[in-house]
């Protein structure tokens, strides 16, 4: 079981989801600009949220707020995504999914930090939604660590079988995808292709 993160990892947006939610907090609470200063990678959307509020003083927000505002996200994210010049899918991903895709013995999902109809829209460009069953994502829990174990266990119903903790992978470009794969004694692969260096992914295990 190979379990991808997305940002980072599969595509690069170009900053669309920032963008999409600059304009959701902007539409829901009027705060302009909220993601300056925020760094998103590796965190769910839930907590990129709270952590907005955080740094602007507002951190006892009800989750309704939240809500609106992942609503309010997945509203503008696929205009940014189509729009995004600088979309790209990741360097020999396309060949990788496919190879997996045609293995009986091997089967791929999502870990990622994104709400699910956050993490479709930015596949639905790069049309790699077709080799992703399930998953877990930032809507099924706000912690990384719990999102990658319910990935796993909805791995295991695709698979109709328990799948081995040896047996299960966590794909991710930075330290929080290797923390929370080892959190769940899962195995680990860290991958270079954002703002983290081999150096800084091996470190994190």
């Amino acid at each position: 079981l190979l379990l991808f993160d997305l940002d980072g990892t599969l595509v690069a947006t170009g900053g669309a989801g920032v963008r999409a939610l600059n304009r959701a907090f902007l539409k829901v609470v009027g705060i302009s600009n909220a993601m300056d200063g925020v760094r998103p990678h590796g965190k769910t959307d839930p907590a990129i949220i709270r952590e907005v509020f955080t740094l602007r003083g507002g951190s006892g927000r009800p989750s309704d707020i939240v809500g609106q505002i992942i609503e309010a996200y997945v509203e503008f994210l696929p205009e940014e995504v189509r729009l995004s010049p600088n979309y790209r899918i990741l360097p020999g991903i396309p060949r990788l999914l496919q190879f997996v895709h045609d293995r009986k013995d091997v089967t791929a999902g999502l870990a990622t930090g994104n709400v699910e109809r956050g993490a479709r829209i930015k596949l639905e460009r790069g049309n790699l939604n077709g080799y992703f069953a399930f998953g877990g994502f930032g809507s099924d829990a706000e912690s990384r660590t719990e999102l990658v174990r319910i990935a796993a266990e909805e791995g295991s119903v695709h698979a109709g079988q328990r799948i081995k903790l040896e047996d299960i992978f966590v794909i991710g470009d930075t330290p929080l995808d290797i923390h929370a794969g080892r959190a769940c004694g899962f195995r680990t692969v860290g991958v270079a292709t954002s703002d983290y260096s081999t150096t800084g992914l091996e470190a994190a295990g």
